[in-house]
């Protein structure tokens, strides 16, 4: 069974900023031993511990058990599998930190990074050392149109997610005046950019598109601002993560605004009903599908439900990108396979070349600049009980 190393980074909060990025650089991966010839080394970095963790754990033990499977079933080309973690803290400068440190550790190859703020810049560095990098859920389209040879996308993209909550927004619920907000970082401002121009072609009308502090506790400022919109608002857009959604819903519905939340798949999970309570009831929330729901993806096979089946039964319900990242790792294996080579060069030929893959989350198809072209994207409604529910599949 491969091991993993969790990086000590979570220490770093009780040092200055600068100390901690220093710190990470220097000595992330002091301990981490040289990777042996029998051993297929894969660097995961995501947010594991703060405000995101919900996620990154989820991911994390999804790619552990792949890493399991495939070790058992043999290993890659007879080498085992060993992930090495790096918790990001959905940091930049430390998601920096830890792209130098699995640069210094001569990894095979790189699953990350959840966050898109982190992913484009760290994969610069993964490029310069040329070690090929996967990610499950990094959806900001910069991120492949660097032109990176080495650097590969299972999921969507923010103009798809935007454009299918502009169209549900629209077409579906009706509305014609949304406001737009955003958390003011890469990936929220991407996926309401591409909402807002997406809406906007179909005769919307977007009303004061603005970025909030996703790090403060207190909206009421900017909400009282939009209650006070003159004609009113039909529909209220939110770009970015939780706890800002969660609190933004709360503080929208107690000031008596009560027109419809659309988010996206940075919000949904458990935190957000956790944040929120009863106010994100009612929500609608882009995601690509939860691993539950992958029966209703075109493509999706019968492993899906063997895939959850397992993770529930050690882990208990994973999150929505659990799922792409126990792809990302079986698809490099996939390559690895095809090239009859584990090195950096052999990956990058054989992740290039993959075509039709068949993971747990549809069919896998890589386009020249490293997407995959069978990305799907379905809306949710939060339920009474926290729940999300499929309210409209635009894949039907």
């Amino acid at each position: 069974m491969g091991s993993t190393k969790s990086v000590a980074l979570k220490y770093l909060g009780a040092l200055t900023a600068a100390g901690a990025i220093a710190a990470a650089a220097s000595m992330a991966w002091a301990t981490a031993p040289v990777a042996a010839a029998s051993q297929f080394v894969v660097g995961f970095a995501n947010p594991i511990t703060g405000a995101e963790a919900t996620y990154g754990v989820s991911d994390q033990h999804a790619v552990e058990m792949a890493a399991a499977q495939i070790n058992k079933a043999g290993g890659v080309l007879g080498q085992q599998i060993k992930i090495i973690s790096c918790d990001t803290q959905a940091t930049p400068a430390i998601g920096v930190a830890c792209a130098n440190a699995f640069v210094s550790d001569h990894v095979n190859a790189v699953i990350g990074f959840f966050n898109s703020s982190i992913s484009i810049p760290a994969s610069a560095i993964l490029h310069t050392a040329n070690i090929p990098m996967v990610t499950g859920a990094s959806t900001n389209p910069k991120l492949t149109l660097q032109g990176f040879k080495n650097v590969f996308r299972l999921c969507g993209t923010d103009n798809y997610q935007g454009a299918v909550e502009a169209d549900f927004a629209y077409k579906q619920l009706h509305v014609k005046r949304v406001v737009v907000l955003n958390d003011e970082e890469t990936y929220g401002q991407g996926v309401s950019s591409f909402f807002s121009s997406t809406f906007k072609k179909l005769g919307g009308t977007v009303v004061a598109p603005q970025g909030i502090n996703a790090a403060a506790a207190d909206f009421s400022s900017v909400l009282t601002q939009i209650k006070g919109i003159t004609p009113a608002i039909q529909a209220i857009q939110f770009g970015g993560f939780n706890p800002a959604a969660g609190l933004l819903v709360k503080q929208a519905r107690a000031l008596g605004i009560t027109v419809p939340f659309i988010t996206d798949d940075g919000v949904i999970g458990p935190l957000f009903y956790q944040t929120g309570g009863a106010a994100t009831v009612g929500s609608y929330l882009s995601s690509a599908p939860s691993p539950q729901d992958l029966a209703h993806v075109k493509g999706a096979s019968k492993s899906a439900q063997t895939f959850l089946k397992a993770y529930v039964a050690k882990y208990g319900q994973p999150t929505n990108f659990a799922a792409y990242n126990y792809d990302c790792l079986y698809v490099l294996a996939s390559a690895a396979k095809a090239e009859h080579g584990t090195s950096a060069r052999d990956l990058i030929k054989g992740l290039a070349a993959t075509h039709k893959y068949q993971g747990v989350t549809g069919i896998v198809n890589f386009n020249k600049i490293g997407n995959n072209v069978t990305p799907q994207y379905l809306m949710y409604k939060v339920q009474s009980n926290g729940a999300n529910k499929i309210f409209w599949n635009p894949n039907a």
